[in-house]
C-alpha cells in the first residue's frame, strides 16, 4: 500500500464521461481526490480529465493524432493506449501518487484498461467494473494478479439506479482496501510450490514440513491462472526454491485442456537460477469444464467428471511422448540446481493401482522420453512409491534440504 489519498478512475471520457462524473463526485464525498484518466480514442469528453488522452500518449512517444488516424483499426488503436496507460500507471504507483485504481469499461474499454492493472503488485487496490465480465470471464482481465472485477449487470452507457449502486460499490471497496492497516508478517525466507487436488495429500505434508522449518510456503493451484500467478512471482520476489508437483497446465496447453499456463510455464525459475524440485505430478491429465467441454475428438477416451465445473482427461500414448520431451527441454535451460523426482506407482489420486488413470504402459512412456532428453547435469530420481506417499513427500523435503542449502 502506499498510503496516498488519491484513486486514478480510469475511462473513456467520451463514452463514459457521466459515469466518471459520478464516481469522481464519491471520491471526493469521501475526502480523497480522484485522478480521472481519459483512455478514449474518438472525442472529447464532458469535462476535463486529470491526465488527457494526449499526456498518457506521450509516455510511448505517440501522438494523438495518430491514434484518431488508425480508426477503423480499433484492435491496433486500444493495444496503443493500453501500453501508454500501462506505462504512466507503473510512473504512478512508483512514484507514490496513488492509492488505488477503478477503471470502468465495455468490452474496448476493458481489455485497454486490464494490462495497467495487472502491471500493480499483489496487494495493491485495483478494480474493473466490466460489461464483459461474466461473458469474457475473468482470466484476460486479471492475469495473474489481484484484479477485483465488478459485473457491471447492466451496460455501462449513462446513470441509473443500477450502474449508481455498482460504480458505488466499486469506490467504496477501492476506499476500504486503501484504508485496511497493513499486514505486518514475519519475513521468512520463501518457498513456491504448485499442486492441486490430485497430489493435495502430497503436497500438504511438504508444506507442513517447510513451515516447521521456519519457510513460508506460497502454494498455487495447477489451474492456468495458479501457474501464470507463480511464475510471475517467482519473477518478481526472492526464492529459495520451487517446488512443482502440478504439471499438468504444460499438457492442457499442449492439447487442448483449459488449464494451461501459457507457453512459458515451467521457466521462470530456470532463467533466474532458483533451485527446482520436479516431480512428475499430475502430468498425467489434462482439464475441462463440464463433461459437455470435452472436444469430440476426445470423447472415447477415459474421462472423470468430479463436478459441473471439472472434468479430467488421461492423457495417453504419444502425448505422454510429447509431454516428456517438452518438459525436459524447458528443465534443460536451468540456470539453477534442478532435480527430477519420479514416483514409479503413478503421477496422481486417479494415477494408481485399481484407478480410473491407472495406466504404466503410457506412464513408462513420459519417464522414458524424460530421462532420454534431460541433460545429464539434472539428477533424476525414481522411486517406487505413489506420488501421495508419504514417504514421497518426505523424499521431496529431504532433497529440499539439500538443494537449497
Amino acid at each position: 500500500m502506499t498510503g496516498s489519498k488519491k484513486i486514478a478512475l480510469i475511462g473513456t471520457l467520451d463514452t463514459k464521461g457521466d459515469e466518471l462524473a459520478f464516481m469522481k463526485r464519491l471520491v471526493e464525498k469521501k475526502g480523497y481526490k480522484p485522478i480521472v484518466m481519459d483512455i478514449g480514442i474518438l472525442g472529447d469528453g464532458p469535462f476535463e480529465p486529470d491526465i488527457k488522452r494526449e499526456d498518457l500518449l506521450k509516455e510511448i512517444g505517440f501522438e494523438l493524432q495518430q491514434l484518431i488516424s488508425s480508426k477503423g483499426r480499433e484492435a491496433e488503436a486500444s493495444e496503443i493506449m493500453s501500453n501508454a496507460l500501462s506505462a504512466k500507471m507503473g510512473k504512478l504507483y512508483e512514484e507514490r501518487i496513488i492509492g488505488g485504481v477503478i477503471a470502468i469499461g465495455g468490452g474496448m474499454g476493458s481489455q485497454t484498461s486490464a494490462k495497467a492493472l495487472q502491471r500493480l503488485p499483489i496487494g495493491f487496490p485495483k478494480i474493473l467494473v466490466s460489461t464483459k465480465a461474466i461473458q469474457a470471464g475473468i482470466q484476460g482481465y486479471a492475469g495473474a494478479k489481484d484484479v477485483i472485477i465488478i459485473p457491471s449487470v447492466c451496460d455501462i452507457a449513462g446513470l441509473n439506479s443500477i450502474t449508481k449502486r455498482i460504480l458505488a460499490e466499486a469506490v467504496g471497496a477501492a476506499i476500504g482496501m486503501i484504508e485496511m492497516d497493513p499486514i505486518e508478517d514475519e519475513q521468512k525466507p520463501t518457498v513456491v510450490m504448485e499442486m492441486n487436488g490430485a497430489v493435495t495429500k502430497c503436497g500438504t505434508v511438504v508444506k507442513k514440513m517447510l513451515e516447521n522449518e521456519g519457510y513460508e510456503v506460497i502454494v498455487f493451484h495447477g489451474i492456468g491462472s495458479g501457474g501464470r500467478a507463480m511464475e510471475e512471482f517467482i519473477k518478481d520476489n526472492d526464492v529459495v526454491c520451487s517446488i512443482e508437483l502440478g504439471l499438468n497446465e504444460i499438457g492442457n496447453e499442449l492439447f487442448g485442456g483449459i488449464a494451461s499456463a501459457g507457453k512459458e510455464r515451467l521457466e521462470a525459475a530456470g532463467r533466474k537460477g532458483i533451485p527446482q524440485i520436479v516431480t512428475t505430478g499430475s502430468v498425467d491429465f489434462i482439464n475441462f469444464l463440464g463433461p459437455e467441454t470435452v472436444p469430440e475428438r476426445y470423447r472415447h477416451r477415459k474421462i472423470v467428471v468430479h463436478n459441473a465445473q471439472s472434468t479430467v482427461m488421461r492423457i495417453e500414448g504419444e502425448e505422454m511422448e510429447i509431454l516428456g520431451r517438452v518438459i525436459a527441454d524447458k528443465l534443460n535451460k536451468s540456470k539453477g540446481v534442478t532435480e527430477v523426482l519420479i514416483p514409479l506407482r503413478g503421477f496422481s489420486m486417479g494415477d494408481q493401482e485399481g484407478r480410473e488413470f491407472y495406466d504404466p504402459e503410457s506412464d513408462n512412456i513420459f519417464i522414458n522420453t524424460l530421462e532420454r532428453t534431460l541433460s545429464p547435469n539434472i539428477k533424476v530420481f525414481e522411486l517406487d512409491l505413489h506420488i501421495n506417499d508419504k514417504e514421497f513427500a518426505e523424499f521431496i523435503f529431504g532433497r529440499f534440504l539439500k538443494v537449497s542449502a
